[in-house]
């Protein structure tokens, strides 16, 4: 008796550890899209749900999930003086952009891109601002056709940029002009 009660006390100690392993994780499902107008211009972006536009700022279009900021600033080519491209643009808006930080780095230098949809730049920094390190991810989205650009600013922490830059990434490319 003391040997079947002594088995089952062991079966049951071996069923109650093999649960204790690692949870399943949820599946993995799809947000739904929200889509973001460029105020004053002809662009919209779209993001996941968890997004949610931020007013107050000086961009055109400034929308967060708390962990990352996705900030637009767009231009008419019409409204540029004349003989400005978009490396121009690019450069005057990193530098303002880094000019205001410290300890920058240079974690990726600029690369260009042709898309089907536009012709882009991107170069990755990090850097401080009142103490606290991120990641600034800017872009240039050319949209000839349409006489529009826009400079895009992604910042983030280092810990959630290093596992999210991609999903960013297809935020930023999802920007295109309405017309």
């Amino acid at each position: 008796m003391k040997k079947a009660t002594l088995l089952l006390l062991v079966f049951c100690m071996l069923l109650t550890l093999a649960g204790c392993g690692k949870p399943e994780e949820a599946p993995t499902t799809a947000l739904p899209e929200t889509t973001f107008a460029v105020d004053g211009y002809a662009l919209q972006i779209t993001a996941d749900s968890s997004f949610r536009e931020d007013t107050g700022g000086s961009f055109d279009l400034q929308i967060t999930n708390d962990k990352s900021y996705v900030s637009i600033m767009a231009y008419n080519y019409a409204d540029l003086p004349e003989g400005t491209t978009a490396r121009d643009v690019f450069d005057v808006q990193n530098n303002e952009l880094l000019s205001k930080r410290d300890a920058v780095e240079e974690v990726e230098e600029v690369t260009t891109l042709e898309l089907s949809h536009c012709q882009a730049m991107e170069a990755l920094y990090i850097a401080e601002r009142d103490g606290v390190k991120n990641y600034y991810d800017t872009f240039l989205l050319d949209f000839p056709e349409s006489q529009v650009m826009a400079w895009v600013l992604v910042t983030a922490t280092p810990s959630y940029a290093t596992s999210h830059r991609d999903h960013w990434t297809r935020i930023v490319f999802s920007l295109t002009p309405t017309r």
